[in-house]
């Protein structure tokens, strides 16, 4: 039996969760993240120096269309100076770390660990941009295996990915990543004056070591062609 579905019978005949090891709020502490492909920057407005704030900007400002803010909560950006103010407040999002993506020495994209809530030992990995420079690409799944992996070491219990149920490409990666659905919120908010349902996932702490054996033989360098081309699928790394 998984251990989140375990339970034990108290003095009264009822039956509880079991009782944790460690049941203290804990924090995330953000800091730098290295990977083979990609490295994760804390965003703070000390790092959005000009030469970074250059490459997000030409990242943001050469997007072949603005498809890729449909599901966000913001519409894009206008000027350079919209999105500093955007990342220096990050997002406006409460209780939130960013990070900007870093491949090959350029800042391509942004994620967010989100809704914190520290006395759960819960987190949620959201407000995903992934450039048209790193969509489906080795530093993509990187980038949320090194998310995962700072998660679950600070002692997390369960990471979250939320979307727009309508978000088919966004409900797809959750599942490539290993998370699993646990349902759909009807009419769980308003998004720039529509109705959203919002699909939920989740891993739990039990689940991550066999998952992490999954990532990293998926990011080993035996598992690509000479053309970078993935041999294994990811999923297929995480099959009994």
């Amino acid at each position: 039996m998984k251990d989140n579905l375990e339970v034990q019978e108290n003095e009264y005949g009822q039956f509880v969760g079991l009782p944790l090891s460690n049941p203290l709020p804990i924090c995330f502490l953000a800091e730098t993240l290295y990977g083979k492909h990609a490295t994760l920057q804390v965003l703070s407005s000390a790092i959005l120096d000009p030469n970074r704030m250059q490459q997000v900007w030409q990242c943001v400002n050469s997007e072949v269309d603005l498809s890729c803010w449909t599901y966000l909560s913001y519409a894009g950006f206008e000027s350079a100076d919209e999105l500093r103010a955007a990342l220096e407040n990050n997002f406006n999002f409460k209780n939130s770390i960013h990070y900007l993506v870093e491949v090959n020495h350029a800042i391509v994209g942004w994620v967010g660990l989100l809704n914190q809530r520290s006395a759960d030992h819960v987190i949620e990995i959201g407000n995903i941009y992934f450039s048209y420079k790193m969509k489906q690409s080795t530093a993509s799944t990187e980038v949320i295996y090194l998310l995962l992996k700072a998660c679950f070491e600070q002692g997390f219990r369960r990471v979250e990915w939320k979307c727009d149920d309508l978000n088919l490409p966004s409900k797809r990666a959750a599942l490539r990543f290993g998370f699993q659905h646990e349902g759909t919120f009807r009419q769980d908010r308003i998004a720039k004056g529509r109705n959203r349902n919002t699909a939920w996932f989740s891993i739990l702490d039990q689940e991550w070591p066999k998952l992490e054996k999954a990532y990293l033989a998926w990011l080993n360098t035996d598992n690509f062609d000479l053309d970078g081309q993935q041999k294994i699928r990811l999923k297929e790394f995480m099959v009994d």
